[in-house]
């Protein structure tokens, strides 16, 4: 067969000298061969694992082990098994026996025999003492339970530069006894990246017509086939692994994460008929931002369609003229510019000032030419009495051919454009990026994240869980007010200009695509990691910097005097609104809030009926809502774009922690508020592994009242429909860790007044200054002011 003589077929020795040993640092192996980390580690970082029952770690734990708080059904695993050897799966309980499938008994001392073997490392990678563990039974849905002999099919997504580059799936037959190994006899299936299509099916590396005791494919499509190259992208992004083999699985409730391994095998290529290695070296060098950006790669250039055409005609060098436009990446920014091919010249040259314009990495540069991603170190010299301010030399043309007479009047365009290069970014009339803006905020007004993933059984729950507070709501939702597909699809018409307002605006449509799919994905067991998407999660340094933080928390704090009601309180924030000039703005009173007060997008201010403010605690609200949240909204309103007053893409973190950060300047006294951002860092890192009692009661045992414990529980399973399983709504953690990083800011030297220009992201603020028609900050608090 060609492909076994294919110079593109990826070996173990390259595999291992180019990819495990260049890519795959110690720390992130050693994590990788450890099941129960790798669980642990990703489940907190919305990765979908099957549920974790419990784990025996020797002898003595064995002796002691109570198998009756084990469910009737479950997985027994090494924790470093290697090749699906050492895995036991139980259906059932029989007494003090169990059920396998397909109906075999394993007796009590057949179990307590086959964890001794774990433990002693029979299975192990290293053949070491192991650790076994028990965790939830997965159950695929048809027509792949059909596929697979009592066991569960696996399917594998070799993953290099964020980019899923080959896939198969791997299905246990009756020669395997029931194991996903292909080495054992079972089958191994080739899988369209683009498509999610099963193409070849293969047994003992050769390619067969059907599936055993299945038969032919005809077509199928595996399902979640696009959220599965994300999973397996992110994980990839998460663990720092280089290169590795994602293993993921079906259940009835979607993917779920099985394994990764950081010594990804080589069956693969034999699955899908195609060499690894030619895949491997076309990536090479690509710069992705996001595991999505990989993704959407994998499937534009290993899908079958192109896979199938004539593969030498698709391998062969692409042909270059002697003019070329080029994109060369920076750490700062990205640039666009017309190059000199020169192939008489050994190393690539780049004008000094187009360096330090995007800020070049000293002398290591990574551009695009011809479609090809290109890392390379280059010279900089002074070109600034040179026609062109790039040349490329040999040693990054050695992919390309040359041809002097390619496209000879687009090079003389070309030419023609190299005296003012700016022309090709100022196509845009100003009257094209005015409506660039308004789709851009018109899009983003449609979706009204929190008003989408507010219960509509709010107080039903709530008396609930007041009669028992181990009780988990189970909440409802309005339906989407928006059609997703439609929205999905005007920020896919927008064409973005080249300048520093268009490299915010592609940053807001990806912010807006993010919510979006985080409101799809209500109610299910998607949400979380959706939510991590959005918003980030706290880790667990976060959490022992909030534990820490509560610590130092009173038992007590003085009592609060001067009680005002809402309606009270309503007239100290007119007042502040109209001591700040803030003209058009209004102050609302609101049934049904979560929060007690909240800046609204629409000129308001709303305080929610029945909150009840002290003298003080009002001052550190007025400092949180109006000298923040308004000023910054109002500030916006003066820039040149109304993104500005809407909010850049991802500036939670920075506008909640100065929220923060100016609460703190006007709070004299020692509240509980001080410490409600270190309680939702706590809410949340409890809620993605337990329950909303769960939550619940984490809070009350760390010294909060009953009304904040609630609260917190409620913010952070908002968004899940049973809040009895593990999930969250990781959105005000950002309260915890950007107030930390306005701290960091200004410990760095940072000028506070710089994030008062609109609603921004600080990790924006270069880009950002260097809009045109930027204007200084005209709102500032009374302590800047005075600076």
């Amino acid at each position: 067969m060609w492909f076994f003589h294919n110079p593109g077929l990826l070996g173990i020795n390259a595999r291992n000298l180019k990819y495990i040993r260049a890519y795959n640092p110690k720390k992130a192996i050693m994590m990788a061969d450890s099941k129960i980390k790798t669980k642990n580690f990703l489940s907190a970082r919305g990765i979908p694992v099957a549920k974790f029952y419990a784990s025996i770690h020797n002898k003595k734990e064995l002796q002691n082990f109570d198998f009756n708080n084990l469910p009737n059904s479950f997985v027994l695993k090494p924790n470093a098994g290697y090749g699906g050897e050492g895995i036991l799966v139980v259906v059932d309980r029989k007494g003090r026996n169990w059920v396998k499938p397909g109906g075999g008994i394993i007796k009590y001392e057949e179990m307590e025999r086959h964890i001794q073997d774990i433990l002693d490392g029979r299975y192990s990678i290293a053949n070491i003492s192991d650790t076994a563990f028990f965790e939830q039974r997965l159950e695929a849905p048809k027509p792949f339970n059909k596929m697979s002999y009592k066991g569960l099919p696996d399917i594998r997504i070799v993953t290099h530069n964020l980019i899923p580059v080959m896939a198969m799936m791997r299905l246990p037959t009756e020669e395997s006894q029931g194991k996903a190994n292909v080495h054992l006899g079972g089958v191994a299936v080739g899988i369209d990246i683009a498509k999610g299509e099963m193409t070849h099916i293969t047994q003992y590396n050769k390619e067969i017509d059907s599936i055993p005791g299945f038969g032919p494919l005809a077509g199928i499509k595996i399902p979640y086939w696009e959220e599965m190259l994300l999973i397996a992208s992110r994980v990839q992004h998460i663990t720092n692994l280089g290169f590795a083999a994602i293993d993921l699985t079906i259940d009835k409730s979607g993917p779920m994460l099985l394994e990764i391994n950081a010594r990804a095998g080589l069956a693969v290529q034999i699955a899908n008929m195609a060499p690894l290695r030619r895949r491997l070296e076309r990536i090479e060098g690509i710069k992705v931002a996001t595991p999505e950006k990989g993704v959407r790669i994998a499937q534009d250039m290993f899908g079958q369609k192109i896979e199938s055409r004539d593969e030498e005609k698709i391998l062969q060098k692409p042909i270059v003229g002697n003019l070329e436009r080029v994109e060369i990446i920076g750490k700062k920014d990205t640039k666009k510019i017309i190059a000199q091919i020169e192939p008489n010249i050994e190393k690539t040259v780049i004008d000094k000032s187009i360096a330090e314009e995007i800020r070049l990495d000293k002398s290591k540069c990574k551009f695009s030419l011809g479609g090809h991603r290109i890392q390379t170190v280059v010279n900089i010299a002074d070109f600034s009495h040179k026609k062109f301010k790039m040349i490329i030399g040999q040693r990054d043309l050695r992919d390309f051919l040359i041809d002097p007479t390619k496209h000879m009047s687009a090079e003389r365009s070309m030419e023609k454009e190299v005296s003012n290069v700016a022309h090709i970014v100022r196509q845009f009339s100003a009257e094209d990026l005015k409506k660039i803006d308004e789709e851009i905020i018109s899009i983003d007004g449609e979706i009204r994240l929190l008003a989408h993933i507010k219960p509509t059984n709010i107080n039903d729950e709530h008396n609930k869980f007041l009669v028992d507070p181990t009780y988990n709501p189970q909440f409802e939702y309005k339906p989407l007010k928006f059609d997703p597909n439609n929205l999905y699809a005007r920020l896919k018409r927008i064409e973005f200009p080249d300048s520093p307002i268009g490299i915010l605006w592609r940053k807001k449509a990806d912010e807006i695509k993010r919510k979006i799919e985080l409101l799809e994905a209500r109610g299910t067991d998607h949400f979380t990691a959706k939510s991590i998407h959005l918003y980030g999660a706290p880790d667990t340094e976060i959490v022992k910097e909030a534990i820490k933080e509560i610590v130092n928390m009173p038992e007590k704090f003085p009592k609060e005097t001067n009680i005002l009601k809402a309606k009270d309180a309503k007239k100290l924030f007119e007042q502040a609104i109209e001591e700040n000039g803030l003209k058009g703005w209004s102050v609302k009173i609101k049934k049904d809030m979560v929060s007690d007060a909240i800046a609204g997008k629409e000129n308001s201010v709303m305080l929610r009926e029945g909150a009840m403010f002290s003298k003080e605690r009002l001052q550190g609200t007025i400092a949180h809502e109006i000298e923040t949240h308004v000023f910054t909204a109002m500030n916006g309103s003066l820039q040149p774009y109304k993104l500005f007053q809407r909010g850049l893409a991802d500036y939670l973190m920075t506008e909640e922690g100065l929220a923060v950060y100016n609460q703190e300047k006007t709070d004299s006294n020692e509240t509980e508020k001080k410490y409600w951002p270190a309680s939702s860092v706590i809410g949340i890192y409890t809620a993605m592994h337990g329950s909303f009692a769960d939550v619940y009661a984490e809070l009350i045992r760390h010294g909060f009242n009953m009304d904040r414990a609630w609260k917190v529980a409620l913010k952070a399973k908002r968004g899940l429909s049973d809040t009895s399983k593990p999930g969250a709504f990781t959105k005000d953690f950002v309260y915890f860790k950007g107030h930390r990083k306005i701290l960091e800011f200004v410990e760095n030297g940072g000028d506070i007044k710089d994030l008062y220009y609109g609603k921004m992201n600080m990790d924006d603020l270069d880009i950002m200054k260097k809009v045109k028609g930027i204007k200084a900050p005209t709102f500032l608090p009374g302590y800047l002011r005075e600076e």
